[in-house]
């Protein structure tokens, strides 16, 4: 059966046998109905009432592709892909599911065009299209996501089991999210609310062989009446990971790797979440408060000299000693969407609390006799509130005006007896203006505006020099005072045009900005988890990036093709490189600056989904970048190399009364090697990586029960990622790994 669900209230029916459905209890005024039925091409459309009934048809178009044209609850142009003119990716919890790898970002990575910054196994970030950190704008539940982000050691506080649809924007969104949408957006949406009287519940489990990885979930939500609630808590575990490796070098010396384990790489985690909310004819208002905690080892060779007895096993795998990362975000998110006779006003309030925290044994060099902070090196305590609105009007079927004002605000603390980032606060807010033209159901044009103002308030760091806990008398500056205020602008017009039913062409041109963010001004200490010493730079000015992005999208019943080339002009790209100079700090290794000279950036990705047979289909996902300083005529640090990513998927057609939708997939993923390198930064070897897996439901009476048994990196590969901090130190990634997902889904009501 077919599901129509309307964005603007989060309301939902089912269509009967016959196609037939009925949606009661609307108000007068404008709707987007998204339309979804498994083995068809989702739908969205327009619906104007007024004072009487409205009829409305649709045809579904059948399609073998099931994630072509899926729609987000969450996008704020309440359509799908197709209408707009920016490469977009959308996938569901089925997808999300299937690739779970125990952190949001390498949940992604098999998306074409993302790839993921590792260090070590819990902490990764993602990467669009060679870019990533503050390029890319993480938005969960219409909140920018502020969690310390500027870290490469400092992962994204998501629980993958919390999300149910993402999508991903390629290419500039800086209009309609303000700085650090330059490179991309990843919209995160929640579930959709439950019907009125149905309550479920859901349980997940999963086991990851490498590291020993223990996951549990549990959520359930609900309706009852006008009021809506949902709430899940997931618990997470995991030991050293292995690497197929038994040594690895630092500094030119050869070190053992016992019993293939990175000694000190173990961690865990902690997420809840709670939403209550009512759900009216006007609207609705929901609260959703949540809780991410993570406590991770440091891998004792990527924190200072490390010495043998170090990396002797303790006994214990699971156990999390110094060094040691840990994180807390708090978050508070107040969404309403309200009917204002035909337009929608959209209201978004959130509060942040991000607490990181690295513990280490401090060196004589650093610290006073009485040692105030004990093991605590380094604490960086960040409050942001963040306040977005959204009014929003239908142009009587030829396209919708948006008009939208963001704001923030955000306050760092720091403490600890090393020193990284500054006290600091800073206050940045935009206004901007969307329209969408249709011209005909398959002609629409796209265009906006924006103009935002920033201010960063970074106060002076000056400590004290000790040598062999004795006072020197001498005060290190670690920064000054700086006052920086920043007024931009950002535009793109874009155009997709459906031709010949099956063809899709979309053009999208665009200038983002980005203002540089305070760690880039004022950084002037050791990243312990990426073994360097970072120095920012008070001269950087706002990024500018003129973007074109092209997509050419072919899709019928059994095939769907994308291709997507884009190239940016970069005036003023801010990047961290490697100098040839030595850090004077103890525990650290090279100098690391922040730099900023204009850049290119080009390539693309192509991506195929094909069914070859009745239940048979294949995936196939290609991604190049390449870049290049302008100034330096050098490749820019961190690029991730040419790969290509397959996958082929069968339907068992072995269906019975216990056992069901049985599946056997086999993937794999081929990398070159990245011999496009900055200044004395590193090349890295290509590889090729296989995996295999088996998926099924089956019923016990009447209970539905849903498995998976994957494997990833199944020849046990020897293999670094170029995007790992890990590989200054010559450790490989993860090597073999088996997963097994458990899903019982409850229905209580």
């Amino acid at each position: 059966m077919a599901s129509i669900f309307i964005h603007e209230l989060g309301k939902g029916t089912a269509a009967d046998i016959d196609g037939n459905f009925e949606i009661d209890k609307l108000r007068p005024g404008n709707y987007h109905l998204h339309i979804t039925h498994i083995g068809y091409k989702s739908q969205s459309k327009t619906l104007a009432i007024k004072d009487s009934d409205v009829e409305l048809s649709a045809q579904m178009i059948a399609s073998a592709i099931q994630l072509e044209s899926l729609t987000i609850e969450a996008n704020p142009f309440k359509n799908g892909p197709l209408e707009q003119s920016q490469t977009i990716l959308v996938i569901d919890r089925d997808y999300i599911e299937k690739n779970n790898a125990g952190t949001f970002a390498n949940t992604i990575e098999k998306l074409p065009g993302i790839s993921t910054i590792n260090t070590g196994v819990g902490i990764s970030k993602p990467v669009i299209r060679g870019m990533s950190f503050n390029r890319i704008l993480i938005n969960d539940r219409g909140i920018k996501q502020e969690g310390q982000q500027w870290g490469t050691d400092h992962g994204l506080e998501i629980d993958p089991f919390d999300v149910d649809r993402v999508e991903i924007i390629k290419g500039p969104a800086s209009l309609m999210y303000g700085s650090d949408g330059m490179a991309g957006v990843i919209n995160i949406s929640p579930p959709a609310f439950k019907q009125d009287g149905e309550i479920e519940a859901t349980i997940n489990s999963m086991y990851r062989s490498n590291n020993d990885m223990i996951s549990n979930s549990a959520s359930f939500a609900g309706n009852e009446g006008d009021f809506v609630f949902s709430g899940r808590f997931t618990m997470q575990d995991f030991a050293d990971y292995r690497v197929p490796a038994e040594n690895f070098t630092y500094a030119g010396f050869v070190l053992p790797i016992f019993e293939n384990r990175l000694k000190n790489t173990a961690g865990s985690e902690r997420h809840f979440s709670a939403m209550a909310g009512v759900k009216k004819q006007w609207g609705y208002s929901t609260i959703t408060i949540s809780r991410f905690q993570q406590k991770a080892g440091l891998f004792v060779g990527a924190v200072g000299v490390p010495r043998s007895y170090n990396l002797i096993p303790d006994g214990n795998s699971r156990n999390i000693d110094i060094p040691r990362q840990e994180s807390s975000h708090l978050k508070v998110i107040w969404n309403n969407s309200i009917m204002l006779d035909d337009r929608w006003l959209e209201l978004d309030f959130g509060y942040q609390k991000n607490i990181r925290e690295e513990y280490s044994i401090p060196h004589s060099q650093e610290v006073a006799p009485d040692n105030t902070f004990g093991n605590l090196a380094l604490s960086l305590n960040l409050d942001v509130f963040t306040a977005n609105a959204r009014i929003s009007q239908q142009k009587n079927n030829k396209g919708q005006a948006i008009l939208g004002f963001n704001t923030q605000f955000s306050r760092n603390q720091q403490s600890g007896f090393e020193f990284l980032l500054p006290n600091y606060e800073s206050i940045q807010g935009g206004l901007f203006y969307f329209r969408e033209i249709k011209f005909s159901p398959n002609l629409i044009f796209n265009t906006g505006a924006r103009i935002d103002g920033a201010f960063h308030n970074i106060k002076e760091h000056l400590q004290p020099i000790y040598r062999n806990s004795r006072p020197t008398g001498e005060i290190d500056q670690r920064n000054p005072d700086i006052q920086k205020s920043f007024v931009n602008w950002s535009a793109s017009s874009g155009l997709s045009w459906v031709f010949k039913e099956n063809y899709n062409l979309k053009i999208n041109l665009g200038s983002a900005y980005r203002i540089p963010t305070p760690i880039e001004l004022s950084s002037n200490g050791v990243h312990h988890g990426n073994f360097r010493h970072e120095v920012g730079n008070p001269k950087l000015e706002s990024e500018r990036s003129y973007q074109a992005d092209l997509n050419f999208a072919f899709s019928n019943r059994k095939v769907s093709v994308n291709l997507s080339p884009f190239v940016g002009y970069f005036d003023g790209y801010i990047y961290l490189a490697p100098s040839a100079r030595f850090s004077t700090l103890p525990g650290s290794s090279i100098l690391w600056e922040y730099r900023q000279n204009d850049a290119i950036f080009l390539g693309g990705e192509l991506s195929a989904d094909i069914n070859i047979v009745k239940d048979l289909t294949l995936n196939i996902g290609s991604e190049y970048v390449y870049n290049q300083n302008l100034d330096s005529r050098l490749p820019l640090p961190l690029t991730p190399p040419f790969s290509t990513f397959a996958a082929v998927e069968y339907r068992l057609p072995l269906d019975s009364k216990f056992i069901y939708n049985m599946r056997i997939f086999v993937d794999g993923r081929l990398a070159a090697d990245q011999n496009r390198v900055d200044r004395n930064e590193r090349t890295t070897a290509g590889y090729k990586l296989l995996g295999a897996g088996l998926s099924w439901e089956m019923k016990l009476r009447s209970q539905k029960l849903q498995f998976q048994v994957a494997g990833q990196n199944l020849t046990n590969e020897f293999y670094l990622n170029h995007l790992s901090r890990y590989r200054l130190l010559n450790l490989p990634e993860q090597g073999r790994n088996v997963t097994v997902n458990l899903k019982i889904p409850i229905s209580i009501r």
